[in-house]
């Protein structure tokens, strides 16, 4: 299962898609109308983070900022599944990516900064770039499922700040 986290334009056409695709889908916006509005598509709204990532095995987040995506994964760890993946689309600092990757890894989480050069439209068609950097053993083994998400995807390497 997926947990998506931060419905915004972009967030909100992705869990469209995937849902297209078949994927199960929680939702979670700060916003919680926008969250509610994707249970037409057959997704699961959520009212706190955690509860959205609840039993989810992939984590996407499309927020705002380093202190948003901070805020939010500290409120959804608790629920964490063991072994859980972050992909982190928001444009955010190479330190605070490397930071996260550093600090969840040392929790037994994969954090992921795979942020995206595309707009709503894109991530309603599955087009546009999505840049991913960081443990390529997880890339390469969930590279089929990232594409499905973009047109491009293009992995920068090893370095989670890349």
């Amino acid at each position: 299962m997926i947990a998506f986290l931060g419905t915004g334009l972009l967030g909100s056409n992705w869990v469209r898609n995937l849902r297209t695709k078949g994927e199960d889908v929680h939702v979670w916006n700060r916003t919680a109308s926008k969250a509610k509005a994707l249970e037409s598509t057959g997704a699961k709204a959520f009212g706190t983070p955690g509860e959205a990532v609840k039993g989810a095995d992939r984590i996407h987040l499309a927020v705002y900022d380093d202190t948003a995506v901070d805020t939010i994964l500290g409120e959804a760890a608790p629920a964490f599944e063991k072994g859980a993946i972050i992909f982190d689309h928001t444009t955010i600092s190479a330190t605070g990516a490397r930071t996260r990757s550093e600090n969840w890894q040392a929790s037994g989480i994969t954090y992921l900064h795979a942020p995206v050069f595309m707009g709503p439209q894109n991530a309603l068609e599955s087009s546009g770039t999505m840049l991913i950097c960081g443990d390529q053993r997880i890339i390469h083994k969930l590279q089929p499922e990232l594409k499905k998400m973009t047109g491009r995807l293009e992995n920068l390497g090893a370095d989670s700040g890349s």
